[in-house]
């Protein structure tokens, strides 16, 4: 019964985003949802207990919420916020608009701010009417072996 309160307490969140005003409450609200569709998010078996790595450069308008949420628990895991380099494994990967796919992303839940036409990753973080939404790509994050919850894919603006 908890669990499913938290729940429908996180999708409340979602679904009631109030409008972006400015950078820094957008650059909040998105990291909010970025947390928010990787507790939703159903990963591959085999992670253990080894944190759940949110790959974002430093340079990136996001950097700075999402590091406010290092920590936060995500499935019996623990967030942390990573600067992308050789070697490190990345469980979710923020990319910038006008990204392009990395070859080989593996078991990585990527997600793309603001895409600008062509690649927009597993999840598209876009504002419409003053709002964030989201779309998502189920072909996409079932080629990286992700699952989405149902509850999130009637959440999201575009399901394809």
């Amino acid at each position: 019964m908890r669990s499913e309160c938290r729940t429908a307490a996180m999708l409340a969140l979602l679904a009631a985003a109030p409008p972006v005003l400015a950078q820094t409450d957008d650059a909040v609200l998105k990291a909010a949802y970025i947390y928010n569709i990787a507790q939703f998010t159903a990963w591959p078996a085999g992670a253990g207990t080894r944190p759940l790595n949110v790959c974002v450069g430093s340079g990136h308008v996001l950097w700075e919420s999402l590091r406010r949420l290092q920590g936060k628990p995500v499935e019996g895991r623990r967030l942390a916020i990573v600067e992308p380099a050789p070697g490190t494994v990345c469980d979710v990967a923020v990319l910038p608009a006008g990204a392009e796919r990395a070859a080989g992303d593996g078991a990585t839940l990527v997600i793309v701010d603001e895409p600008a036409g062509g690649y927009a990753g597993a999840v598209a973080l876009v504002e419409e009417d003053q709002r964030l939404r989201f779309d998502i790509d189920t072909k996409e994050a079932a080629r990286a072996g992700l699952r989405f919850s149902s509850r999130l894919l009637r959440l999201a603006r575009n399901v394809r």
